[in-house]
C-alpha cells in the first residue's frame, strides 16, 4: 500500500476533483438547460463515484451513486441534486482534516423561514409582479452600480472632487430610477448614500477610508436586493439593516460600527448519519408559500443614438446602390435579348443557304449553249451578268453575316460598359457593407471598464478574507470589446484577478519585510495593439518562481525529471489541466483548475495568454483578444496543396529566407528575426502532412503564441482575407493545432491554425525528436526496456493512484484523460497493455476498444477494462469488442498488478 505522505497526496488529488465536480454541478441549473447537459454531468458524477471508491470514502461514493439517479430521471430532479450537492460539500470538507475511514456525510442545518427575511420576500414579490419593468430596470441599474464600484475604487486611491461628482451622480440617477419603477427598498438605500456624498461635498464630513468602505457594503447590498447575483443563503433583511445603520452613523458623526461577519450559511458538521439516504430524508421541505423565481432578463446592450443614424445612412445607401444595380440587371437583360435575336436571325441565314446549296431535291437547271456576247441582250441583263458575284446566294450570305457580326460587337460593347458600371456600382456596395459590418461591430462594442468595476469589488473582497491589503488600479476603461467575448472573459479574469490575491501578493509583514509598501497593487489595463485588443493583470507581489514551478511539476508528474525546460517554458506549465503550487487544497487554490480554464477560454475566442514574472517584484498575465468575433482577418497559405488561414494578428513577419539563412539553433534550424534566433519548423512535419521539395527561397510567417514566437515554413503564401469563423465541434475540439473553420465563396472548407497550439505542438515535437536521439545515443548501454502500461481513465486520482500502484511494480506507466488521447498515445510508440476506463469525454472506452482492435498493429494488444459499472450489459458488450478482462472499481491491488503482469508477454 502508499506510504502516508503518498496517501495524502493522493488524498489531495481526489479533494482537487471532487472539487471540480461541485463546481460543474453548482451550474447544473444552466448546464442541464443543453441538449447534451444530462450527459455532462452524468460523467463527472460518475468518475466522482470511481474515485471515491477507489480511495476509500463510501460516504462520498454513496453520494454520487445517488447524484447519478438523481439525473437518470426525465426529466431530472433538480430540487433532489440541490440537496445532494449540500451534503457533498459537506462530506468534502470533513474529508479535509478527517482520514478517508473517518468520512462521513454532515447533515446541513435546515433553511430559516421565510418569514425571518421579509425584505427579500418583498423584493421578489415586486419582480414577480413587474417583469416588463425589470427588462429595463436591472440593465440600467447594473450599470449604474458598474459606475458606482468604479467611482469608490478611485476614492480608495485618494478623494478626488471629479470621482465625488461621478460617484454622486451615479447614485442619484439610481435612486431616481428605482422610486419610478416603483422598486422603493432600492430607493431608500441608495437615498441613505446619496444624502452621505451630499454632506461630504458639502465639506461637512469627509469621505474617510471606513466611510468609502461602508459605500461600497451600500453597493453590495443594492446588488444583493437586485439579484445582482442571487445569494439564496443571504438574509437581506440583516443585511440592509446593518448597512443603514452603518449609513446613519456617517451623516451623525458618531463611529461607525465594524461591520458584523457573515453568518455562516450551515452551522458546524454534526456527526454523520448511517446513509446519505438518511440525510437526504432528513432535508427540510421548502416552504410552500415563496414568490415564482423571476426569469432573468434577456440580454441586451445599449447603442449610441450616433451610431443608429450612421447604420440608417448606410442602409439608406444600400438602397440606392440597389435600385441601381437593378438597372445595370435591366440593361444586361435588353442586350442578352438582342444577342438572342442575332443568334436567331445568324441560324436562319445558315438554314436557307444550306438549303439552296445542298438541297438535292431542287432541279439543277441546264446550262446555256454559249453564245455571242451581245448578241439579244438586253442593258439590265448585261448589268446582272456582270453583278452575279455580288447578287448570288453566296455574296448574300457573306453579307448577311457581316451585317450579324457588326450588330454583335456594338451589343459587345454595349455589355462591356454595362459590366464596367456594374462592377463600379458593385465596389461601392463591397465599400458600404465594409461600413455596415463595421458599424454593427461598433454597435456590438461596450466599454471594458465595466468588468473592470466588477473584478475590483470581488478581489477587495477575495483580500480582505485573505487578510491582505490591496489597491487596485485600472487603466484603460474605455477601451471596446464586443459583448460576446467581454461575457467569455469573465471566467478567465476573474481567476487571475483571485489568483493575485491568492498568490501573488504577500501577507503585510512579510512585504514590510521585502521592503515593499504593506498594501499590495493589483492593475487592471486595457490597450489597443494592432487589430486585438491587450488586457493585463498585474501586481508587485513576489513573483513566481520558477524553480518551484519545475519542482512542482515533476512531482506531480507532468514532466520527467530530466526536461529541459527555460524559464519560459517552465511558467508555461502552470496552464496545464490539473496543476497547482498550492501547498493544500482550499476554496480559492489548489484545485488546479484556474490557469487551465483561463487559456482554454482565451483560445476559444481564437486569442492567446502569456505570462511574465520577476522574482520579488511581480507577475504580469497578458490576454490577447480580438476586437470582434463576427469577422477575422487572416492570411491564407498553402501546405501540401491544403490551403490553411493563419489569424493575421498572431502573424510577427512574413518573409523568404534563403539556405544561407538557416543557422543551428538549440532545437534544429534556427533563423534571426531582428536580435533574436527563432526555431525554424516547417508546417508539414508539424501536421504530419507530405513535404515536398525545398526551393531556394522558402516562404516563411514568424507566428506568435503561448508566450513564444515561431518561424514556420510554408509551401505558398497566397493573399490577406477576411473570414467568417466557425466552430469545430465537440468531436473535432483538440483534434491537431486548429482553432476553427471557415468556409469560402467556393465551399471549400478551410481550417483556421490556433497560434499558440501551433507552437506547442512543434515543441513537442522538438522534445520527442530529443528524447529519441537521447536514446539512441545510450541504447548500446541501457538497460532492457520495462513493460510498459497504457493508463487511460478521464480522473486524474484514478491515473495517479493505479499509475503508482502500477509503477510500484515494475511497470513503465503512460497515462492517458480519456479515449482520444489514448489514440494518440498509440500511434507515438508501443505498449503491452491498455487499462481503460468506459465513461469518459470525446471518446469512451467502447469506442477505443473497437479502434484498438481496427488497427492491424495493435488488433492483438490486450485490454482491462477498469470501471465502476457492473452491469451485465457493459461487461457483454466489451467481451463482444474482444475484452477479456473485466474489473470493477475498487481493485485489491496485488490481484491487479498479478492481472497485468500475466499479459506482459516474457
Amino acid at each position: 500500500m502508499a506510504e502516508p505522505a503518498e496517501q495524502e497526496f493522493l488524498r489531495s488529488i481526489f479533494l482537487m476533483e471532487a472539487w471540480d465536480t461541485v463546481a460543474a454541478l453548482d451550474c447544473a441549473a444552466a448546464t442541464l438547460a443543453r441538449p447534451e447537459g444530462v450527459d455532462e454531468l452524468f460523467v463527472v458524477t460518475h468518475r466522482l463515484k470511481g474515485a471515491a471508491s477507489l480511495h476509500g470514502f463510501p460516504s462520498i461514493a454513496e453520494l454520487a451513486a445517488e447524484l447519478e439517479e438523481a439525473l437518470a430521471g426525465r426529466p431530472p430532479d433538480t430540487r433532489r441534486l440541490g440537496a445532494l450537492v449540500g451534503h457533498l460539500k459537506h462530506a468534502l470538507d470533513a474529508a479535509v482534516n478527517a482520514p478517508p475511514a473517518a468520512v462521513g456525510v454532515a447533515t446541513p442545518a435546515p433553511r430559516a423561514d421565510a418569514s425571518l427575511d421579509p425584505l427579500r420576500k418583498e423584493l421578489e414579490a415586486f419582480f414577480a409582479g413587474n417583469a416588463d419593468v425589470i427588462a429595463y430596470f436591472l440593465p440600467e441599474a447594473t450599470e449604474h452600480l458598474d459606475g458606482v464600484t468604479s467611482a469608490l475604487g478611485a476614492l480608495e486611491r485618494g478623494v478626488d472632487e471629479a470621482d465625488v461628482a461621478r460617484l454622486f451622480r451615479a447614485v442619484h440617477t439610481l435612486k431616481g430610477a428605482a422610486y419610478v419603477v416603483g422598486c422603493v427598498r432600492v430607493g431608500e438605500v441608495a437615498h441613505r448614500m446619496e444624502d452621505v456624498l451630499v454632506v461630504a461635498r458639502e465639506g461637512r464630513r469627509p469621505l474617510t477610508p471606513r466611510a468609502v468602505e461602508t459605500l461600497f457594503a451600500a453597493e453590495g447590498a443594492l446588488r444583493l436586493m437586485l439579484g445582482l447575483p442571487p445569494d439564496p443563503r443571504a438574509n437581506v433583511t440583516d443585511v440592509v439593516a446593518g448597512v443603514r445603520a452603518r449609513l446613519d452613523a456617517l451623516l451623525d458623526g458618531v463611529p461607525v460600527p465594524a461591520p458584523a461577519p457573515p453568518a455562516a450559511p450551515f452551522p458546524e458538521p454534526v456527526p454523520a448519519l448511517s446513509s446519505s439516504l438518511a440525510a437526504l430524508l432528513s432535508t427540510p421541505r421548502p416552504a410552500p408559500a415563496r414568490a415564482a423565481p423571476r426569469r432573468p432578463p434577456r440580454q441586451t446592450i445599449r447603442v449610441n443614438l450616433e451610431r443608429l443614424d450612421s447604420l440608417m445612412d448606410l442602409i439608406g445607401e444600400m438602397v440606392i446602390d440597389r435600385e441601381r444595380v437593378d438597372q445595370r440587371l435591366d440593361e444586361i437583360d435588353r442586350v442578352s435579348a438582342a444577342l438572342l435575336a442575332s443568334r436567331g436571325r445568324l441560324a436562319q441565314c445558315i438554314a436557307d443557304f444550306e438549303r439552296r446549296q445542298f438541297d438535292q431535291r431542287r432541279p439543277v437547271p441546264p446550262a446555256k449553249p454559249a453564245a455571242a456576247a451581245t448578241a439579244g441582250r438586253s442593258v439590265s441583263e448585261l448589268f446582272a451578268e456582270l453583278e452575279f458575284d455580288r447578287y448570288d446566294d453566296s455574296g448574300i450570305f457573306a453579307r448577311t453575316v457581316a451585317e450579324i457580326a457588326a450588330d454583335i460587337a456594338e451589343l459587345q460593347s454595349e455589355l462591356t460598359a454595362v459590366t464596367r458600371s456594374l462592377r463600379d456600382d458593385m465596389a461601392h456596395v463591397h465599400r458600404i457593407t465594409g461600413a455596415l459590418r463595421s458599424e454593427i461591430g461598433r454597435a456590438r462594442l461596450v466599454p471594458i471598464g465595466s468588468l473592470f468595476g466588477r473584478f475590483v469589488r470581488q478581489g477587495q473582497a477575495a483580500a480582505r478574507a485573505a487578510g491582505k491589503s490591496v489597491r487596485f488600479e485600472t487603466r484603460g476603461e474605455a477601451v471596446e470589446l464586443d459583448t460576446a467575448i467581454i461575457e467569455q472573459i469573465v471566467d478567465p479574469l476573474l481567476h487571475l484577478v483571485q489568483n493575485t490575491i491568492t498568490h501573488g501578493i504577500e501577507a503585510p509583514d512579510e512585504r514590510r519585510a521585502c521592503g515593499k509598501e504593506a498594501a499590495g497593487t493589483v492593475t487592471l489595463s486595457a490597450a489597443h495593439e494592432g487589430g486585438a485588443v491587450l488586457v493585463e493583470v498585474a501586481d508587485d507581489g513576489r513573483g513566481i518562481d520558477p524553480d518551484l514551478v519545475r519542482r512542482r511539476a515533476v512531482a506531480q508528474g507532468f514532466v520527467p525529471a530530466d526536461a529541459e525546460l527555460d524559464d519560459d517554458q517552465t511558467l508555461d506549465l502552470i496552464f496545464l489541466p490539473g496543476f497547482s503550487t498550492a501547498s493544500a487544497v482550499t476554496t480559492a487554490a489548489g484545485r488546479g483548475v484556474g490557469m487551465d480554464v483561463v487559456r482554454t477560454n482565451v483560445r476559444r475566442l481564437n486569442g492567446d495568454v502569456e505570462v511574465r514574472s520577476v522574482v520579488g517584484e511581480g507577475t504580469r498575465f497578458t490576454l490577447r483578444l480580438p476586437l470582434t468575433l463576427l469577422v477575422s482577418e487572416a492570411l491564407m497559405i498553402t501546405v501540401a496543396e491544403e490551403r490553411l488561414a493563419v489569424p493575421l494578428n498572431a502573424v510577427q513577419l512574413v518573409t523568404t529566407v534563403r539556405p544561407e539563412d538557416v543557422r543551428p539553433g538549440p532545437r534544429g534550424e534556427a533563423i534571426l528575426v531582428g536580435e533574436d534566433l527563432v526555431d525554424l519548423v516547417p508546417l508539414p512535419t508539424i501536421l504530419g502532412l507530405e513535404r515536398g521539395p525545398r526551393r531556394p527561397r522558402r516562404p516563411v510567417l514568424v507566428v506568435r503564441g503561448a508566450g513564444r514566437t515561431l518561424a514556420v515554413e510554408v509551401d505558398e503564401i497566397l493573399h490577406k482575407q477576411e473570414i467568417v469563423i466557425k466552430p469545430l465541434g465537440e468531436f473535432l475540439t483538440g483534434v491537431g493545432p486548429y482553432g476553427g473553420a471557415s468556409v469560402g465563396a467556393d465551399a471549400r472548407v478551410t481550417l483556421l491554425l490556433d497560434p499558440g497550439a501551433l507552437v506547442e505542438t512543434a515543441a513537442r515535437a522538438n522534445a520527442v525528436t530529443r528524447a529519441a536521439r537521447r536514446r539512441e545515443a545510450a541504447a548500446g548501454e541501457a538497460p532492457a526496456p520495462r513493460r510498459r502500461v497504457l493508463l487511460v481513465d478521464d480522473s486524474v486520482s484514478v491515473r495517479r493512484f493505479v499509475g503508482q500502484m502500477l509503477e510500484k511494480a515494475g511497470f513503465d506507466v503512460t497515462t492517458a484523460g480519456d479515449g482520444a488521447d489514448a489514440m494518440a498515445r498509440l500511434a507515438e510508440a508501443a505498449f503491452d497493455v491498455v487499462v481503460t476506463d468506459l465513461e469518459m469525454p470525446r471518446v469512451n472506452g467502447y469506442e477505443l476498444i473497437d479502434d484498438v482492435r481496427r488497427r492491424p498493429a495493435t488488433r492483438s494488444l490486450p485490454v482491462i477494462v477498469l470501471t465502476t459499472r457492473a452491469g451485465d450489459k457493459h461487461v457483454a458488450l466489451a467481451k463482444s469488442l474482444g475484452v477479456q478482462h473485466y474489473v470493477t472499481k475498487p481493485v485489491e491491488e496485488h490481484a491487479f498488478v498479478t492481472l497485468v503482469a500475466s499479459l506482459v508477454p516474457a
